[in-house]
């Protein structure tokens, strides 16, 4: 049974430590996930995590959360705190990487049906299970309930199998590497 955003928030503004122990075993591995999309460091990602949670009990934040934009606000943080972590490399190298990214951006632009159709195609190599749920999540657009529902599986079946399918991704799709990145979360 899927716990509601609204119960953990509820937990939490009355500081129950419960709260938390939901609100980590719901979100960590998706935030894991999303964090690595940044970093492309799986143990880095967890870690920035894991401190962003001893963050929220620490700072008591969560005391006026609105269980309606939990899952925005949790990716948001994530997000900023990886930025902060990448902001701590070499300044000269980020502007280098933002002018890189910027001619990334511009040949995804031009080139973007051969690349969307090499992403398709090494989406289709997957496991029949990790291509499912890759396409339930990033094509369609679903949530990870919504996926796990569709699909007949659990909820940590589509977290593991997806996390497993990214992986998987990123080494086979190395040349595509940043396209790749541009395809599925500029939707």
């Amino acid at each position: 049974m899927e716990i509601s955003d609204k119960y953990i928030c509820d937990l939490l503004s009355s500081d129950n430590k419960q709260g938390m122990n939901l609100l980590f075993k719901k979100y960590f591995e998706s935030l894991v996930v999303w964090a690595d999309t940044f970093l492309n460091d799986m143990d880095l990602s967890k870690d920035l995590v894991q401190d962003f949670f001893v963050k929220i009990w620490r700072n008591k934040n969560y005391r006026n959360w609105n269980p309606d934009k939990l899952p925005s606000y949790l990716h948001v943080s994530v997000k900023n705190m990886a930025y902060s972590k990448l902001q701590k490399k070499d300044i000269l190298k980020q502007t280098e990487e933002i002018d890189s990214f910027d001619k990334i951006y511009e040949e995804y632009q031009s080139n973007k049906e051969v690349i969307i159709q090499r992403i398709h195609a090494e989406i289709d190599k997957l496991p029949e299970k990790g291509k499912e749920v890759v396409k339930c999540i990033y094509l369609k657009g679903m949530k990870y309930q919504e996926a796990a529902d569709e699909l007949g599986v659990s909820l940590s079946t589509v977290k593991t199998q997806l996390v497993r399918s990214l992986k998987t991704l990123r080494t086979n799709t190395e040349k595509l590497g940043d396209f790749f990145l541009l395809y599925f979360f500029s939707k």
